[in-house]
């Protein structure tokens, strides 16, 4: 999963797709395992994130078009919610 979201897919029927499920199946089986879409979607962007924030040469649009968001300031949000800090920040310790 986190491989595909890496690549920017972020939506449920999309990723369904490329797993070869249907959308109502793959809700069905996340479910079952206590999660859904947008928590692993969440999950991945996080791991992801940290990742790509610590490289250090990518500025935070790169990083935040990487992770399939739309602009920087909804990814520093994210990442703010994720860490406690901004990237900027978290990048200095």
């Amino acid at each position: 999963m986190r491989t595909i979201i890496g690549e920017g897919v972020t939506d449920a029927g999309l990723i369904a797709v490329r797993l070869h499920l249907s959308a109502r199946t793959l809700r069905r089986h996340l479910a079952a395992e206590g999660t859904s879409v947008r928590r692993l979607v969440d999950e991945a962007r996080r791991t992801e994130a940290v990742e790509l924030v610590a490289l250090d040469h990518l500025s935070v649009e790169q990083v935040a078009l990487r992770l399939g968001y739309t602009d920087a300031a909804t990814f520093i949000r994210a990442f703010r919610r994720w860490s406690g800090t901004t990237p900027g920040a978290y990048v200095s310790r």
